[in-house]
């Protein structure tokens, strides 16, 4: 350029790392709002289905024939409590209770998901084994009663990537162990969606020391999410699975677990076809250890 030619000065600005600290931050607000609610809601919800269940229970005890107070009642109306049950079999009213009595269940289960939203974690955190932890939440989804409808885990090769540097690291088991669990299911039901003559099935679990996190990944190679559905994963009842098949509720649970009551972090990155990754990151000391000490 001569002398009398203009300069240009392009800048550009990696905003990605600002982009998921917005994206975290909205989530969490999601969060926030939604447990006030579901406490509400699920107190209302819960003394009704618990007369329901109730009532079913009675039901089944009230046609028994093993109750003397039924066969003494039967008797004084006239009536053969045997035929009776004949007749409710033959109108397979027994199926009808059945149904009742699982629809309940299913919804007594969304409740507790509803109110996990609600409940601050009072128990105390512990030195967790993360290795261990991820073993035995690979042994309960293999055992696993929803997953053995339709879904082969087992059939899944299941590839360990741990890192030896990392040591025990604050956490309450039995909460990590169930966000484990709902990731494990996710990918043997996202690996199940793909096409029939697609590579076998893979997930990978990895544990990686990274100050001042330790952070856990589920990968797998199953169909993948768009980027709509990537961004609405962790939203309350959202769910991309028929009727039936999900609350939508369980990612949103494991994600207020690892945020509120671990007080790290909880991502997923995934493209249609390329497989899904959630990253866990666990806060290596606890918060509240941490400000307790002493300033010298």
């Amino acid at each position: 350029m001569g002398g009398t030619g203009r300069g240009v000065v392009i800048r550009i600005d990696d905003i990605t790392q600002r982009l998921s600290l917005e994206e975290m931050m909205v989530q969490s607000e999601k969060m926030l709002s939604v447990g006030g609610l579901a406490a509400g809601m699920a107190h209302e919800i819960n003394n009704p289905l618990g007369a329901i269940l109730h009532n079913v229970q009675n039901i089944r005890r009230r046609l028994s024939a093993d109750l003397p107070k039924n066969l003494e009642t039967a008797e004084q109306l006239g009536i053969e409590l045997d035929t009776v049950n004949r007749y409710l079999q033959g109108r397979e009213v027994p199926k009808l209770l059945d149904g009742i009595q699982q629809a309940g269940a299913r919804a007594a289960k969304i409740v507790t998901h509803m109110l996990s939203f609600s409940r601050r974690s009072t128990r105390q955190m512990a030195p967790c084994d993360l290795p261990a932890l991820i073993d035995q939440a690979v042994e309960i989804a293999g055992n696993d009663f929803d997953l053995a409808i339709g879904f082969d885990f087992k059939g899944q090769a299941i590839i360990r990537q741990f890192d030896p540097a990392l040591g025990p690291v604050p956490g309450t088991a039995n909460e990590l162990e169930q966000v484990l669990l709902n990731l494990l299911k996710n990918a043997a039901q996202a690996i199940h969606q793909r096409e029939e003559d697609s590579e076998p099935g893979r997930i990978i679990l990895r544990t990686r020391l990274n100050p001042p996190w330790a952070e856990i990944q589920v990968e797998d190679n199953g169909i993948g999410m768009s980027e709509n559905v990537r961004k609405r994963t962790f939203e309350p009842f959202f769910t991309t699975k028929e009727i039936g098949q999900g609350t939508g509720l369980g990612l949103s649970v494991s994600y207020f677990i690892i945020t509120n009551n671990h007080k790290g972090q909880m991502e997923v990155q995934s493209a249609p076809g390329q497989g899904t990754c959630f990253t866990l990151r666990l806060p290596l000391a606890q918060p509240q250890l941490v400000a307790a000490q002493p300033i010298n």
